[in-house]
């Protein structure tokens, strides 16, 4: 079993990226519901967990655990803090900024009453604070598409922040040398987990959403930190068990919310690990999965606002084209260009090092 430890090293011998694709998609099928009929009754996995979850839901919670374990790795490969934060911010930042510019313009062309609202000192703040701050205010705002089933510019955007949140926790962690102390970060999962779990059975929604996502992200960190031991574990049996478990969990409410965080992070690494997938060896190279991500929701509601359009299938099979366009432009306009940006050599600044040709002070 020793010799499955350079697969979970070495990215490109695992599907994670085919996997965000994947899930990419997800978020696709599960909006297609509430914007088409204005609430999530008909959504299969909302349908099927008697409203535990959504696919939207299950989706982005796999995005985090998959997060924490890829930016681990980047944090334990960067020559210096810098190196890292820049990474994250030309990973997160373009894509988005460039997003919420055309998810403007889109709500402009297609919704008059939005027009109303542009240039108003509310929406230049919102527009500012949004861009500023990886926020999504401007974006949730009723007056957008107010006609439609659902309003709203963009409600995928309100997860960007808490991803880059989970980027600097990371920086914190690293900062004081705490991924050499694994089991004190598993304390501190454990802790998160147990917080998400509480509001759960106290039926607290504040801070409930935030909480599950930063739990999977913690445990996604852990699989990668304890990956040396876990891969003795990853067999057939043990994946099939999970999806038993989730499977027995999901007409019982709320145990689905509970086990899921812990069983996902399983799944995700005994998949992500796998024999790998040939049929998508593309995704090594382009990464359409943010742009899908980020350009969905708008194009989804231009399709709502059409009546005779408003089906959850029609919705789908319209906007997955339309959108991977969108996200292929963004990969190789925006996101791409600007990845090519973090191999620029950066050192850490040192307060106290003494400059080329000058004495230090006495």
């Amino acid at each position: 079993m020793q010799l499955q430890a350079p697969i979970v090293e070495r990215e490109h011998f695992n599907n994670f990226n085919a996997l965000r694709l994947f899930l990419a998609v997800l978020v696709i099928v599960s909006h297609a519901f509430p914007l088409s009929y204005g609430g999530e009754e008909r959504e299969p996995l909302i349908r099927m967990t008697a409203g535990q979850d959504s696919l939207g839901g299950m989706a982005v919670s796999f995005f985090f655990l998959i997060s924490g374990m890829l930016i681990t790795a980047s944090w334990l490969r960067s020559k210096s803090m810098q190196s890292y934060l820049f990474k994250r911010v030309l990973r997160i930042y373009p894509g988005f900024l460039v997003a919420s510019a055309v998810s403007n313009l889109i709500a402009l062309g297609f919704n008059p009453a939005f027009r109303h609202t542009v240039l108003t000192r509310a929406w230049v703040y919102g527009f500012l604070h949004d861009l500023v701050f990886l926020g999504s205010w401007n974006m949730l705002q009723p007056t957008a598409f107010a006609a439609n089933p659902s309003p709203g510019i963009n409600g995928s955007l309100w997860t960007i922040s808490i991803e880059f949140g989970c980027y600097l926790l990371v920086a914190a962690l690293g900062l004081f040398c705490l991924f050499k102390r694994r089991y004190l970060i598993l304390v501190f999962a454990l802790g998160v987990w147990l917080f998400y779990v509480g509001k759960i059975f106290l039926g607290r929604e504040a801070w409930r959403a935030d909480s599950r996502f930063l739990a999977c992200f913690l445990i996604g960190m852990l699989c990668w930190l304890f990956r040396d031991r876990i891969v003795r574990v990853l067999s057939l049996p043990a994946g099939f068990a999970c999806v038993a478990v989730l499977v027995l969990t999901a007409r019982f409410s709320p145990f689905w919310e509970v086990v899921f965080p812990v069983v996902g992070g399983y799944l995700i690494l005994w998949i992500g690990t796998g024999r790998r997938w040939r049929f998508a060896r593309w995704t090594e190279k382009t990464d359409l999965s943010y742009g899908i991500y980020l350009y969905a929701f708008p194009v989804q509601q231009v399709i709502a606002s059409f009546p005779s359009l408003r089906h959850a299938g029609l919705n789908f099979v319209i906007a997955l084209p339309v959108t991977a366009g969108l996200a292929w432009l963004s990969w190789h306009f925006v996101e791409r260009p600007f990845l090519q940006m973090k191999n620029v050599a950066m050192t850490d600044f040192d307060p106290g090092a003494v400059a080329v040709g000058h004495e230090a002070p006495v």
